[in-house]
């Protein structure tokens, strides 16, 4: 569960490319060591991203900062920063790897009992990573957490990307939050001979509209068919354009149009998206699973800062009750 997040500013290194579908493409960047999977990316001073994963120093993935809204495109070589994400604390009072005290009544005030989880719904399914090429709506389905099953609907938006999820049963019980499997996106079949063009170097697709520039497509081969002279039989490509009929394809992203040839007129053809994935959320019992939005964060200072104790205070919402067990550390007015 979050509890607290300063946002400070992280070191960055290097220049970001951001495509369409969520890639970054770093040059001379140290994400493995520098950024955090939660981190904000930052581009021309706008909290624009959110770092959903990290491949290596120069690879990472992001969704939109925004739920709901689609990732904008960045142009190579831009400067960026970094924001921490939210410090994370869990039942057994220990706070992540970005540091912390460790103790939850050093952090807040408040022991185990009074943000303990006893478990909860699913509260929240947050998509993060699109996919691409969905012509309709995917199928999602929950395991593991322990609690009781929930079932949820992905929604696809106009150009084949999964946008949100939309839930329908938030189940219960739930100690940890469940994995989350989104279905992959419906093959789109095309004839080996019409559907190709030699000229173009194009594929005509009837949802060739559920495809974008950048998006990542696997190419299949029926077994006994002749394969289209440019492509191989069960290798991901990336779309370098598209509209409402045909697509063509690269071999990387932004990178030069395949050239393809057109072979003999055979159906076992198929362009597949790539398949969405997402996260759940679970939230707390009654008052549980969240600290309370008026205890008090307590800093003891070390090294140079030894002897400094500092104390910052959420403003409550509510009232707060039961945290007699912490009155000797922090006292009630």
């Amino acid at each position: 569960m979050a509890l607290w997040g300063n946002k400070d500013d992280k070191t960055s290194t290097g220049t970001v490319q951001v495509h369409a579908n969520g890639d970054v493409a770093g040059t001379s960047t140290l994400f493995q060591t520098e950024a955090t999977v939660g981190d904000y990316l930052v581009i021309n001073s706008t909290i624009g991203f959110v770092i959903s994963s990290i491949t290596s120093n120069t690879v990472a993935t992001v969704i939109s900062a925004k739920p709901g809204t689609s990732v904008n495109a960045i142009a190579a070589s831009n400067n960026y920063t970094l924001n921490e994400k939210p410090l994370w604390c869990s039942q057994a009072e220990s706070l992540d790897s970005d540091g912390g005290s460790g103790d939850v009544e050093k952090v807040f005030g408040v022991d185990t009992t009074e943000m303990g989880v006893g478990g909860g719904p699913i509260v929240n399914i947050i998509v993060t990573d699109g996919g691409s090429g969905y012509t309709a709506n995917g199928t999602v389905s929950l395991s593991g957490g322990g609690g009781s099953s929930g079932a949820a609907n992905a929604q696809a938006n106009s150009i084949g990307r999964i946008s949100q999820v939309n839930i329908t049963n938030n189940g219960s019980s739930y100690e940890t939050n469940p994995t989350v499997a989104i279905s992959a996106p419906a093959s789109q079949s095309f004839n080996g001979l019409t559907a190709v063009s030699n000229t173009n170097d194009t594929i005509a697709l009837s949802g060739a509209g559920t495809l974008a520039v950048d998006d990542k497509v696997t190419y299949a081969n029926a077994a006994g068919n002749t394969g289209i002279i440019g492509l191989s039989s069960g290798t991901q490509y990336f779309v370098s354009f598209a509209n409402s009929t045909v697509v063509a394809l690269a071999t990387t992203q932004s990178g030069a149009n395949i050239d393809l040839t057109a072979t003999v007129s055979e159906t076992g053809h198929t362009l597949t998206g790539e398949t969405a994935t997402a996260s759940a959320v679970v939230g707390g019992a009654t008052n549980k699973g969240v600290a309370h939005a008026g205890w008090v964060r307590r800093i003891e200072g070390t090294g140079g800062r030894a002897g400094r104790v500092q104390y910052e205070v959420l403003v409550a919402g509510s009232s707060i009750s039961g945290d007699a067990s912490d009155d000797n550390e922090l006292p009630d007015s």
